[in-house]
């Protein structure tokens, strides 16, 4: 089971976890400005807001590559998983290796495939892998429940501005100390009103992508631990020792698993709208035909191994 090495996949964490902090630092003077708008009921400073406008369009771009270098490492993970479970599902194949050695000595050829299936190795990538998942949930669970926390207090802001554009335009009148027709109040008004609600659904899709990615990484991180349980009973290492508190961003998964909660009812139902939903969002992530066929490539038959059980959902 080959892991691509912890290095590169730490650094692209941390260099997109700064990018996201430097976005998020960059929603402040926007989000001042609408506060201002809605707690004054008067139209912001038209460069400012032309400013901010432009800010907006320029950050799109930024957005984008950040949001597709998250989803690659999404996707990577997936993949990784993949073919750790086609390698343990392939297990009984000999190495080239162990076939010479069959040649000469076919109990040898068994000792050492013995030896490899009861190797700590398998079971320490994966836990490699689960480090890696943790790392990424917290990524995406803490942008996200920045982006929420904006979005509330913005969408109340913008509803006041919207709600009170009445007052506004009437003080428009009386500033003026001259007859503004309607056609001249929704021309001071109307910009502000459109930058806003940009600004705004900007974040609602934002946090849709932030939902797409940790749908894909939950079902993923499921199929994850499932694999680490059947990879441990079958080199004997029975429990171990996978604990919550080593993964703090997966504690509810962990938790379930370490309980024996872990279900497997609507697993590949679940699985299925994720990667579909993930491969429609990031299609240059998936395969070609994976991406047409709407399924993200971390799919894969769960491993089997006798006597291995977990819990069912009645």
């Amino acid at each position: 089971m080959g892991v691509a090495a912890p290095g590169n996949f730490d650094s692209e964490i941390e260099r997109i976890g700064n990018v996201l902090a430097a976005m998020g630092d960059a929603l402040g003077p926007i989000s001042t400005l609408l506060a201002e708008t809605a707690r004054d009921l008067a139209l912001p400073d038209e460069e400012k807001l032309a400013a901010e406008a432009e800010r907006l369009t320029a950050e799109l771009s930024e957005r984008q590559a950040i949001e597709s270098a998250t989803a690659r490492l999404v996707a990577d993970l997936a993949a990784e998983i993949g073919v750790c479970a086609q390698e343990f599902d392939d297990r009984e194949v000999p190495t080239r290796f162990e076939t010479l050695i069959g040649y000469i000595s076919g109990a040898a050829r068994h000792r050492r495939q013995r030896a490899r299936w009861r190797s700590p190795a398998p079971l320490n990538r994966l836990g490699e892998l689960l480090r890696r998942a943790d790392l990424l949930a917290g990524l995406v669970r803490q942008e996200r429940d920045f982006l929420i926390g904006q979005r509330r207090e913005s969408e109340g802001d913008l509803v006041t501005f919207i709600d009170h554009r009445p007052e506004i335009t009437e003080k428009l009148r009386g500033e003026d100390g001259v007859a503004m027709t309607g056609t001249d109040l929704v021309g001071r008004t109307e910009p502000a009103i459109q930058v806003f609600q940009d600004f705004v659904a900007g974040l609602n899709a934002r946090i849709g992508t932030c939902n797409i990615l940790l749908h894909k990484l939950i079902g993923d991180t499921e199929n994850l631990l499932i694999l680490y349980r059947v990879v441990a009973d079958a080199g004997g290492h029975g429990d171990a020792g996978l604990k919550p508190e080593l993964f703090p961003h997966l504690v509810p998964e962990v938790g379930r698993f370490a309980n024996g909660m872990l279900t497997l009812h609507g697993l590949d139902q679940r699985r299925h709208r994720a990667d579909q939903a993930f491969a429609e969002r990031f299609p240059a992530e998936v395969p070609g035909e994976a991406a047409k066929a709407g399924v993200g490539q971390g799919g894969f038959r769960l491993p089997t191994i006798a006597g291995f059980k977990l819990v069912r959902s009645r």
